[in-house]
């Protein structure tokens, strides 16, 4: 999950916020609508246990959501992304640049100059 004291910046793409799990799933998500547990584990070749599980902590901080779906013969959960992937990848950058500026202050903007300076 993303917290400031566990990123990971020597990972690659959303690992270094998210475990591979929570990456590949919220890649699913991203791409799909609604699903359901059983077909995240379809796309993801993830085991049932660990999706389920990885689902509720996804819910649980805000980056997925979970509707009850009573449509069929059967009462199940429908999953999705709780926002779209660049609305989260703006609030992640939010909190980590608001971490830099809180703890280096003007080094930190300073920084962020020089590397717009550079694009």
């Amino acid at each position: 999950m993303v917290k400031l004291d566990r990123i990971t910046l020597s990972n690659e793409g959303l690992t270094k916020f998210f475990s591979p799990i929570e990456a590949r799933i919220m890649e699913v998500l991203w791409d799909n609508a609604e699903l359901t547990t059983p077909e995240i584990t379809e796309k993801t070749d993830i085991s049932l246990s660990s999706v389920a599980g990885t689902l509720d902590r996804l819910v649980k901080a805000g980056f997925a959501t979970r509707e009850l779906d009573k449509s069929g013969q059967k009462v199940r959960y429908l999953y999705s992304a709780a926002d779209s992937m660049d609305n989260t990848a703006n609030n992640i950058t939010r909190k980590v640049l608001d971490s830099l500026v809180d703890t280096f202050g003007k080094v930190a903007i300073e920084n962020f100059h020089k590397y717009h300076d550079k694009k």
